[in-house]
C-alpha cells in the first residue's frame, strides 16, 4: 500500500537520468552496457519486446530499468525501432541494447515484428517510455507458468509531474482500478495495456499474432483472442506494477478532469460489462 501514495525507492535512480541523454556521462552508459549483456541469450526462455518510436528523451531511462532486472532466466531484451527519425537508434547502440528495425509505421506492426523475432517460450510486452521494477520479468513469467493462464498483465502507476502530489495520483489509481473490476466479468481484456502484459509465444502465434489492420488497440485485441483459449490473469504484485509519465492522464489539464473523464467513460460501458457483446475477429 505504501507504493500507492509514494514512489518506490528503486525508481529514483532512473528518474535521475536526464531527458537530454547526450549529456549523460560515458561511465553511466558503460554501466548500462555491461548490465545489458546478460539479456542477449541466444536460446532464451523469455523474450521481452519493446517497440520504440522517437523516444530520444526517454529511452535511456527505460533501458536503465531493464539493465537492473534480477531474473536468472535466460532472457533476450529486444527494442523494436519503428522507423524513428530522431537519435533513438544511436542511443540504443550506446546502451548496448539489442534492436531490430521495422520500417512500416505503427505500433501493431512493431509488436508483430517483435513476436516474429521472439525466440523465448514466454513473450513479455513493454514500452520505451516506462519504468520497470527489478523483479518485473520474474513476476510476470511466474504467472504464465500456470498452464491455464494465456495472458498475464500488470497495473500502472503514474509519476507525479511538478505541482501534483503522488498521494492524489494514488487515490485516482485506486478508484480507477475499482472501476476496471467491472470489466472482469465479460471484458477483462480491456484492462490489458501494451506496456505491461505477456503470453506464451506459441499461443500468440496460434491466435494469429497482433492484428496489424488496427492502428490502435493491438494489445487489447491480442488479449481478447488469447481469452478464447485460456484465462486472463491480473498480476497484483507491486513487482508487476509499471511506472509511467502522467502526461496522457493530465491531457485535460488537471487530475480532477481526468477522473471525471474516466468515470464518464466507464459508466457509458456499464451495459457491455453486464451483458455479452459480440466482437468481430
Amino acid at each position: 500500500m505504501k507504493n500507492r501514495f509514494s514512489s518506490p525507492d528503486w525508481l529514483q535512480k532512473h528518474l535521475d537520468i536526464p531527458d537530454t541523454p547526450f549529456t549523460i556521462s560515458e561511465s553511466r552508459f558503460e554501466e548500462i552496457r555491461n548490465k545489458m549483456k546478460k539479456f542477449t541469450a541466444e536460446d532464451p526462455e523469455v523474450s521481452v519486446m519493446i517497440p520504440c518510436w522517437n523516444e530520444e528523451p526517454n529511452i535511456v531511462r527505460t533501458i536503465s530499468t531493464f539493465s537492473e532486472q534480477t531474473t536468472q532466466r535466460r532472457t533476450e531484451i529486444v527494442f523494436v525501432n519503428n522507423n524513428s527519425t530522431d537519435r533513438t537508434a544511436e542511443l540504443l547502440d550506446k546502451c548496448g541494447a539489442v534492436s531490430i528495425f521495422v520500417e512500416k509505421q505503427g505500433i501493431s506492426f512493431a509488436r508483430q515484428a517483435g513476436l516474429e523475432r521472439a525466440k523465448g517460450k514466454y513473450h513479455l510486452c513493454a514500452d520505451a517510455d516506462s519504468f520497470y521494477p527489478p523483479d518485473w520479468i520474474e513476476t510476470m513469467v511466474k504467472a504464465l507458468e500456470d498452464d491455464s493462464v494465456t495472458c498475464a498483465y500488470g497495473r500502472y502507476s503514474f509519476i507525479p509531474p511538478e505541482g501534483t502530489s503522488r498521494f492524489a495520483l494514488g487515490v485516482h489509481e485506486i478508484i480507477a482500478e475499482s472501476l476496471f473490476t467491472l470489466r472482469n466479468r465479460r471484458r477483462q481484456y480491456l484492462n490489458v495495456g501494451g506496456a505491461n502484459f505477456g503470453f506464451r509465444t506459441a499461443d500468440g502465434k496460434k491466435v494469429g499474432g497482433f492484428n496489424t489492420t488496427r492502428p490502435k488497440w493491438s494489445d487489447g485485441w491480442m488479449a481478447m483472442t488469447l481469452a478464447d483459449i485460456g484465462k486472463i490473469q491480473l498480476v497484483k504484485s507491486n513487482s508487476a506494477r509499471v511506472w509511467t509519465s502522467a502526461r496522457r492522464l493530465m491531457a485535460d489539464g488537471s487530475l480532477g478532469k481526468a477522473f471525471v473523464r474516466r468515470v464518464k467513460k466507464e459508466i457509458g460501458r456499464l451495459y457491455e460489462y453486464v451483458f455479452p457483446v459480440e466482437h468481430k475477429k
